[in-house]
C-alpha cells in the first residue's frame, strides 16, 4: 500500500539479487561460477538464483511438493518437472527430492 501511495519501497531478500550481492560481498566471492543455490521455491530461491545469476537446485520435497503431484520421497517425471517450471518461469539447473544438512 506504501508504494501505491508514491512511497519508496526497497526490497531486501529473495528473490532481489541484492541479497546474493551483500552475501557474496561479505564472504569475499568474487567468482560466483562455483555457488549453488538451494531451495524449495521457484518464486524466491530459483528466481533469486536467476536474478543474481548462480546455479540453482530445486528441492522438490518441499514447498511444490504437492502442486508437482509428488508423494512424500518421490522422484519426479522429468517432463511433469519441467511443465510446473515451465508454467512458473523459473528454471533450476538442477532436481534433488530431499536435501538434509547433518553438519555440526
Amino acid at each position: 500500500r506504501y508504494e501505491e501511495l508514491g512511497g519508496e519501497v526497497r526490497h531486501h531478500g529473495k528473490p532481489d539479487k541484492g541479497i546474493y550481492e551483500s552475501c557474496f560481498r561479505c564472504l569475499g566471492i568474487a567468482d560466483h561460477s562455483h555457488i549453488l543455490a538451494v531451495g524449495d521455491s521457484l518464486r524466491t530461491d530459483i528466481a533469486g538464483a536467476e536474478n543474481a545469476g548462480i546455479d540453482s537446485l530445486l528441492v522438490t520435497d518441499g514447498l511444490h511438493r504437492e502442486e508437482i503431484g509428488l508423494a512424500m520421497g518421490e522422484t519426479p517425471d522429468p517432463v511433469r518437472l519441467a511443465g510446473f517450471c515451465t508454467a512458473a518461469g523459473h528454471f533450476p539447473n538442477g532436481a534433488i527430492t530431499s536435501f538434509r544438512w547433518n553438519g555440526e
